[in-house]
């Protein structure tokens, strides 16, 4: 059976997760059909958001020190 979690419980999860929702930015993104079995081919052992996430902060780091 399920833990039960007291009122107080529920909001300090709830107060986490809006703490972490407003530090973060999350996207809903679409890719063409294959991409995820193309990432886990090139065995980086990550997963697929962890490549995608990491390769967007690698390529924004990289424009923001030439547009500097």
């Amino acid at each position: 059976m399920p833990k039960e979690y007291t009122e107080k419980q529920k909001a300090a999860r709830r107060k986490a997760v809006r703490e972490y929702e407003r530090r973060n930015y999350r996207l809903n993104i679409v890719f063409p059909d294959g991409t995820k079995e193309r990432i886990e081919h090139l065995g980086l052992n990550k997963t697929a958001s962890a490549f995608i996430r990491d390769t967007v902060l690698s390529k924004l780091d990289e424009l923001e020190r030439i547009l500097k």
